[in-house]
């Protein structure tokens, strides 16, 4: 029973490698993987060391993941990084969403993304490069436009529509409220307060 188990899993992988998907992928290091970096996995992805991929929908598992394309999946690694755009549940020591993302990102260290997300973030640090819609938990938090909430010890954006609380938050646009020892809004008429600020 073992041998037809490991025999059809092994027809099962080295099918998909000649496909444009298959439904599991195994890398050691890119480019010895099954699939082939050209392909999508529908399925579950095992990352030994570094697998890369266009497409990945479903279980992402491994030291370093890479979709070139989109992902949607629950991806647990050292290292996720995505491309395109990705939903799910992202849970890495670095996380780095080129495209849109939404969901839950928990990292270690940092959690990055290019394009507009959507969720939840916890991590060391929190960079969102153009707008964050939800609620970030983190050492450093950074999102150019902020729409939600920053928890942390250093907030930074440009433009809050929303909260802010920290040892220290700034931004250059709030409509909201700023709570922790030092706040700044610099186009308020007090860009500087103690203890809270506001401005709408």
């Amino acid at each position: 029973m073992k041998k037809i188990v490991v025999s059809a899993f092994a027809a099962l992988v080295a099918g998909g490698a000649m496909a444009a998907w298959s439904p599991v992928g195994v890398g050691i290091v890119a480019p010895a993987q099954l699939p082939y970096m050209s392909s999508d996995v529908l399925g579950v992805r095992l990352n030994c060391l570094l697998s890369r991929n266009e497409d990945v929908w479903g279980l992402d598992i491994g030291l370093a993941g890479v979709a070139h394309g989109s992902e949607y999946a629950l991806q647990c690694g050292l290292f996720d990084v995505v491309y395109g755009d990705s939903a799910g549940f992202q849970i890495a020591g670095v996380g780095y969403n080129g495209g849109m993302f939404a969901g839950l990102q928990v990292a270690g260290l940092c959690s990055w993304n290019g394009l507009a997300a959507y969720g939840v973030q916890i991590s060391a640090v929190n960079a969102d490069q153009t707008e964050f819609h939800g609620l970030s938990f983190g050492a450093l938090n950074y999102a150019d436009a902020l729409t939600g909430g920053q928890i942390g010890f250093l907030n930074l954006a440009d433009s809050v529509y929303g909260v802010q609380i920290g040892c220290i938050n700034a931004c250059d646009k709030m409509d909201g409220l700023q709570l922790g020892l030092v706040n700044l809004i610099s186009s308020s008429r007090l860009p500087v307060m103690v203890l809270a600020n506001a401005w709408f």
